[in-house]
C-alpha cells in the first residue's frame, strides 16, 4: 500500500484536452452496462487486417494526456495500424479484477467490427498504472494479446506470471523513477523471463542505439524463449517517471512498435501495408473493393463527416456542413497529368437525398489552382448514376495533381464508386472541345436559353430563362441579391457570373 500511496501523492501532470486530428475521434462503448469512452486514431483509408495498439494512461491522467505524450499518429500513419487510448474510470485501472479486462476485450471487438483489425496482432501498452494494467491483461487475456509494452509500471504485490501462453514483453523504465521503482520493475520482469523459459544469459547494448554515443538508454534482451519470443528491458539512465520521447536517446513509441510488430498469436509475419504508387496517370483503388486506401478525407472549419467502405462503395456521412464546398473533401493525389493532353474523369454517385456535388482537378499544394476551365457540378439523387467530364491540361505537367470531390454544402450520405481518370485519344475529342471557345456561351440578344443557377457552395438556387444581355437582371430577380453565381445550361456548359 505504501507503493500505491506514493503514486497517489506523486505530482503527475494532468491535461484534460488535446486537439483531435481529422483521423482521431472520441468513442463510447457499453461494457457490463456502463458507458466507457476512449480516443481512437485510425489512419485515413486504413486497410483491413492491420494491427491494433491499445495504450493506457497513468493514474490521475486520462486518454488525451496519453495521446499527447506518446505521439503515435505519425508511426500509425506510416506502418498502418489503429491506436486506441482508453479512459480508466476515475482516472485509474482495475489491476486486480475483470472490470477493465472486459473493457479491453470490448475495445478489441469494437475495432474488429469498425476497421476489420487483425485480431492476431493486438498489442497492449500503458504508462505507470497503465503499465501495471498491461501485465494484468497479459495474465487474464493472453489468448487475445500478441505482446505487451509496459512503461514505468509493474503490478503491485508482484503477482506470479500466469499467461495462457508465452508473452513477448518490452518493458521501458527510467532508472531514477521516484514513483515506480526501477530496480523492482526490472526484477519483476525477470520473473517473466523465467516464465517464458528464456535463456538466463541476456544481451546488453549500451548505449542504445549503439550508433548514438550520447544516448542515455541501454537495451537488455533475453532470447531463446518458448515459441521464439523475446523479453526486453529498455532502461533510460537519469530518467524519472515520464514517458520518454528524448531524441538524444529513444522514442518510446518507436521502440514499442519496432518490437511488438514482430509478434502475432499464430506466429505469422505481419503483412506489409498496401503501397500506393506515386506519379501515376490513373486512379488507384477507384472501385473500393475492400478499403479506402489511396483516398484521403479532409475536413476543414466546422464541417464534420465520416468516411468508410461498405459493399464496395465509398460511403461519406456528413453530419455538419462548412461554409464552402471544399470543407468536406475526398481526395486522391499523386496523379500525373501531362501538359496539353486531354483527360476524362468518370464516376458513379448517388445520395440519400437530392443534392449537388462539386468535382475539381487541381494542384495538391498551395495555392491549389484548378486545372479545369470551370468547376464541375453534378446533381445527385437516390439512384446511382454515372457521371463524366473532359478537360485539357493547359498548364505545365504536374506529377502530384489531385482529384477532389467537394461535398461541404449539405449534410446527408453520399455514395461513390468506379472512379476513373484516363487519357483521351484525338478521336475521342470533339471539334467543339478542341475549339478555343470551348465552354463559352454564345447567345445573341434575341435568343433565350435555360440555365440552372448555383451559388459557389454548389447549392441550387433556381432556374432562369434569359438572353445574353438580361442575364444579370434575370439572376438578380431570381435570387434577390448580388454576388457570384454559377450557371449551368442543359448542354452542361458552366460559367461564372458576377452580379452587382
Amino acid at each position: 500500500m505504501d507503493f500505491l500511496k506514493s503514486m497517489i501523492k506523486a505530482v503527475l501532470a494532468c491535461v484534460s484536452f488535446v486537439a483531435l486530428t481529422n483521423n482521431a475521434f472520441a468513442d463510447n462503448i457499453t461494457v457490463n452496462g456502463v458507458t466507457r469512452n476512449m480516443i481512437v486514431y485510425a489512419p485515413s483509408g486504413i486497410e483491413k487486417n492491420r494491427p491494433l495498439i491499445i495504450q493506457m494512461h497513468g493514474m490521475n491522467q486520462d486518454a488525451p494526456y496519453q495521446q499527447n505524450a506518446a505521439k503515435w499518429e505519425e508511426i500509425a500513419d506510416t506502418a498502418r495500424f489503429v491506436v486506441v487510448f482508453p479512459n480508466g474510470e476515475n482516472k485509474a485501472w482495475d489491476i486486480s479484477g475483470d472490470k477493465d479486462v472486459n473493457f479491453l476485450k470490448a475495445i478489441i471487438n469494437e475495432m474488429s467490427d469498425k476497421y476489420g483489425i487483425d485480431t492476431k496482432r493486438v498489442y497492449v501498452s500503458g504508462f505507470s498504472m497503465g503499465g501495471m494494467m498491461s501485465y494484468h491483461a497479459a495474465n487474464k487475456m493472453g489468448d487475445m494479446i500478441a505482446a505487451i509494452a509496459p512503461v514505468s509500471g509493474y503490478p503491485i504485490g508482484n503477482p506470479a506470471p500466469a499467461s495462457i501462453r508465452p508473452m513477448p514483453i518490452i518493458h521501458t523504465h527510467g532508472t531514477t523513477d521516484d514513483v515506480v521503482n526501477y530496480e523492482s520493475g526490472a526484477n519483476y520482469l525477470k520473473r517473466w523471463v523465467s516464465f517464458n523459459k528464456c535463456s538466463e544469459n541476456s544481451q546488453l547494448i549500451k548505449p542504445y542505439p549503439a550508433n548514438r554515443s550520447g544516448s542515455a538508454a541501454s537495451l537488455e534482451t533475453w532470447s531463446n524463449c518458448s515459441e521464439n519470443i523475446e523479453v526486453r528491458l529498455l532502461s533510460i539512465a537519469g530518467k524519472g517517471h515520464w514517458y520518454s520521447m528524448d531524441l538524444a536517446s529513444v522514442n518510446t513509441s518507436d521502440e514499442i512498435w519496432n518490437f511488438v510488430k514482430n509478434f502475432s498469436l499464430d506466429g505469422s509475419s505481419i503483412s506489409p501495408p498496401i503501397q500506393v504508387p506515386t506519379n501515376r496517370d490513373t486512379i488507384f483503388n477507384g472501385n473500393f473493393d475492400s478499403t479506402a486506401v489511396g483516398w484521403d478525407l479532409q475536413l476543414h472549419g466546422d464541417a464534420k463527416a465520416n468516411g468508410s467502405v461498405k459493399d464496395g462503395k465509398y460511403v461519406l456521412d456528413i453530419s455538419a456542413i462548412g461554409t464552402e464546398n471544399y470543407q468536406v473533401q475526398l481526395i486522391q493525389h499523386d496523379i500525373h497529368l501531362e501538359k496539353d493532353k486531354w483527360y476524362e474523369v468518370s464516376f458513379d454517385a448517388s445520395a440519400s437525398s437530392s443534392r449537388s456535388l462539386e468535382v475539381n482537378v487541381e494542384q495538391h499544394n498551395d495555392p491549389w489552382d484548378s486545372y479545369l476551365s470551370e468547376l464541375q457540378f453534378f446533381e445527385l439523387n437516390s439512384t446511382t448514376q454515372n457521371f463524366s467530364f473532359k478537360f485539357q491540361m493547359k498548364v505545365p505537367t504536374d506529377t502530384n495533381s489531385r482529384l477532389s470531390f467537394n461535398a461541404g454544402a449539405a449534410t446527408g450520405t453520399l455514395f461513390l464508386d468506379n472512379i476513373k481518370i484516363r487519357e483521351l485519344s484525338n478521336s475521342e475529342i470533339s471539334k467543339e472541345e478542341l475549339s478555343p471557345i470551348k465552354n463559352k456561351i454564345s447567345l445573341n440578344q434575341a435568343h433565350k436559353e435555360t440555365f440552372h443557377v448555383f451559388n459557389l457552395n454548389g447549392n441550387f438556387l433556381g432556374t432562369i430563362s434569359t438572353n445574353q444581355y438580361d442575364m444579370p437582371n434575370a439572376i438578380k430577380n431570381s435570387v434577390k441579391t448580388s454576388g457570384t453565381y454559377l450557371l449551368k445550361s442543359k448542354t452542361n456548359k458552366i460559367f461564372k457570373l458576377n452580379v452587382k
